[in-house]
């Protein structure tokens, strides 16, 4: 018989609450918060490309319980590494809806200046990478950086969220062994189906990473591996690798759902609460929306920004042959 996934979440809110869950009564709170809004952003999101308005959409809903309880477990000075799916991440880091939708749009006010594929938003004060839309790379990326922490002496860890696309990349196993060589500081995390064969965790025991196998839609059980994880990597322990475990019939649950009658059951909301939280993400996402459309397209000068960090005389002149319409 095969190792059987961690889950924590079940009908009876007392099993969770007897498994020392990790996460404290306000980070609960968010997390929860998190899920919610993320369905909002990403009902949104999906409408405006049916109507034409993105040219390219993923949808984060399927991965937000995974993607939300490994930014929630994190402290605030980690490094995260998403996915294309990690919209929920971004939202636990900090990241504005205002900039989600600029960013989406690529209109006026996009901190990436329409240099990302929509949804490919990042947080550079929160350490939240923009991801890429090649499987993978951001493996060896969270690799290197872990190292580069442990060289400085910080007491941090570099957290990589990917699928299963990216196991038969070539940067899947660069970062994983450079890891495992240098004992980094970094956590691996890995979404799949549980079809694949071997499983992932079984691949990461042949580098010599410790392994953990979760219920990918339990948003509790992610968040209590990757605790144990950053626990032991900061105190030298090495990297982990976490597989996240979502079959088809599962993708379909609500994660926000699933931990609601914890929530509940510890006090932190209610029908009332809740009623009033999805108004306001609402008309958070319209507000920013509309926003968004009133400031129009991003300017073609951006194209020169962040060249020089003093703009030569040529830029200057293309930068204002760009503002009146002429050809550079």
């Amino acid at each position: 018989m095969g190792r059987q996934p961690l889950s924590l979440l079940s009908a009876d809110p007392e099993s969770a609450e007897s498994a020392k869950v990790h996460l404290d009564d306000e980070q609960l709170r968010a997390l929860y918060e998190t899920l919610t809004l993320t369905r909002v952003v990403d009902d949104t999101c999906a409408r405006l490309h049916r109507d034409g308005r993105v040219g390219f959409f993923v949808p984060s809903l399927p991965a937000a319980a995974s993607s939300a309880a490994a930014a929630i477990a994190l402290d605030d000075d980690d490094w995260l590494f998403p996915s294309f799916r990690d919209a929920a991440a971004y939202l636990a880091r900090g990241g504005r809806i205002d900039d989600f939708v600029a960013q989406l749009l690529a209109a006026a006010g996009d901190p990436l200046k329409g240099r990302q594929l929509p949804g490919h938003g990042s947080l550079p004060a929160g350490k939240f990478v923009a991801p890429s839309g090649a499987a993978g790379t951001q493996i060896q990326h969270a690799a290197g950086v872990a190292l580069a922490m442990q060289l400085r002496g910080e007491a941090q860890v570099a957290l990589a969220i990917f699928g299963p696309s990216a196991v038969v990349q070539g940067a899947f196993h660069t970062g994983l062994n450079a890891a495992v060589q240098h004992q980094a500081p970094a956590i691996f995390l890995c979404r799949t189906s549980g079809a694949e064969a071997p499983p992932i965790a079984q691949r990461g025991v042949g580098y010599g990473l410790e392994t953990e196998l979760v219920d990918g839609t339990d948003c509790l059980a992610v968040a209590n591996a990757v605790a144990v994880a950053r626990t032991r990597a900061v105190a030298g322990g090495g990297p982990t690798l976490i597989e996240a475990v979502a079959g088809a019939a599962e993708l379909e649950q609500d994660a926000a759902g699933r931990l609601r009658g914890f929530v509940e059951h510890r006090g932190l909301w209610d029908a009332e609460r809740e009623e009033a939280f999805v108004r306001r993400c609402l008309d958070r996402v319209l507000d920013a929306l509309e926003a968004v459309e009133n400031a129009g397209p991003m300017g073609p000068e951006s194209l020169l920004d962040d060249v020089w960090a003093e703009q030569p005389w040529m830029l200057e002149e293309q930068a204002a042959r760009l503002k009146e319409g002429d050809d550079v």
